[in-house]
């Protein structure tokens, strides 16, 4: 599972990504093809303004799609624009000779066709800045909602409509870069509040008394929050689960430990891993040598620490002490091997010679007890 699961969160990522650039071009191409509409009807409608003959009710549709109307039957308001501009009335006063030189001007000449003019047209040299624009606003429809896009739709207007060249490529050019800070500020916002809700979701998996404020902070979060408030939220929640991840890492490494010297001989009972993590140190004894035993010591959490052979009595033969060292020397390398196997590795930071200091003395909690109670007696 932990290989699979990233793999199909990626495979997700990326088919999520590649449909939102199939629908980013369909709303490009779209806006390209409203864009050609209107220069088209804008080349008619001045074709036909010198014409006495043109239906006021085609030069007002016209009028419209150069406004940016969009018309369902815009094809159709364009052919019949261009059908009155390839009308062929002519004027009644040309004399015989004019007309036979007009007929034979147009029997020269190709048949004019509505598609061929349009295409003609549609090839002509287009501003790639104008590409650029609707790509980024097509992006904001989709991604941010047409609130987000309106004034940039507003801009782009305004840029056209300038009579001046000079100063509409000042407006276009201001406008490309507005919109490309746009993109990336959004996709930026958009990952870190992506990453944030993925911690937020693993944080919910292992809630625990006093995170419940923070997922309900996490799940207002949008787009349109701060990046210091996401950036402090993600902050927060990594920081729950490299505790929550330590701690896991604590309880592994202490069940390893005391699963390996339960194997070994050692009495292992319920509670010590509680104990040893609220102690910080237990003993473990071992029948096959009364009267000594090993203390484990020091904090899991930083994978640091100390274990040692002691002596669980003062009455005791000190003459064994070496041979219990000994022979723990020789079980803790056992114990490494143990571990080795089962995928953990135990690693030695500092080793104390047999004999180099005497053995450390640990009463039992019996023991305790018993020299307690003679303490009380002979008072």
């Amino acid at each position: 599972m932990q290989k699979a699961v990233p793999i199909e969160i990626e495979h997700l990522r990326r088919d999520q990504l590649a449909r939102e650039e199939r629908a980013v071009l369909q709303t490009t191409e779209q806006r390209q093809h409203q864009r050609r509409m209107q220069e088209n009807a804008a080349l008619l409608l001045k074709a036909l303004g010198s014409r006495p003959d043109t239906a006021p009710q085609v030069v007002q549709a016209l009028t419209q799609l150069v406004d940016g109307a969009q018309l369902d039957n815009a094809e159709q308001l364009l052919a019949q624009g261009f059908a009155q501009l390839s009308s062929s009335n002519e004027a009644q006063t040309l004399d015989e000779q004019q007309r036979a030189l007009a007929q034979r001007l147009k029997d020269d000449a190709p048949a004019p066709d509505r598609n061929t003019w349009l295409a003609e047209r549609a090839q002509a040299p287009r501003d790639p800045r104008l590409q650029q624009i609707d790509r980024h606003i097509a992006e904001l429809y989709l991604l941010q909602g047409a609130a987000c896009a309106a004034p940039f739709v507003q801009a782009l207007a305004r840029a056209e409509a300038q009579p001046q060249a000079q100063q509409s490529n000042l407006l276009l050019d201001s406008l490309v870069i507005e919109l490309a800070d746009n993109s990336r500020g959004f996709q930026l916002s958009r990952d870190s509040l992506t990453k944030l809700h993925d911690l937020a979701n693993e944080v919910r998996t292992h809630l625990d008394a006093g995170n419940e404020a923070l997922l309900e902070h996490v799940s207002q979060c949008t787009t349109s929050t701060s990046q210091a408030m996401v950036s402090e939220l993600t902050s927060r929640c990594e920081a729950i689960l490299a505790a929550h991840v330590q701690a896991q890492a604590a309880l592994a490494r202490r069940e390893a430990m005391l699963q390996g010297l339960a194997e070994l001989g050692y009495e292992v009972r319920e509670g010590m891993i509680t104990a040893w993590a609220d102690s910080g140190k237990i003993v473990l004894r071992k029948s096959a040598t009364p009267g000594y035993g090993v203390e484990l010591g020091g904090k899991a959490e930083n994978g640091r620490m100390q274990v040692r052979a002691v002596a669980l009595s003062r009455d005791r033969d000190t003459q064994r002490d070496k041979d219990i060292e000994t022979i723990w020397c020789n079980e803790f390398g056992r114990l490494q091997a143990m571990l080795q196997g089962n995928g953990s590795e135990l690693l030695i930071e500092r080793a104390m010679g047999v004999g180099e200091t005497p053995l450390k003395e640990v009463l039992a909690a019996e023991d305790e007890d018993m020299a307690a109670a003679a303490q009380l007696w002979t008072k």
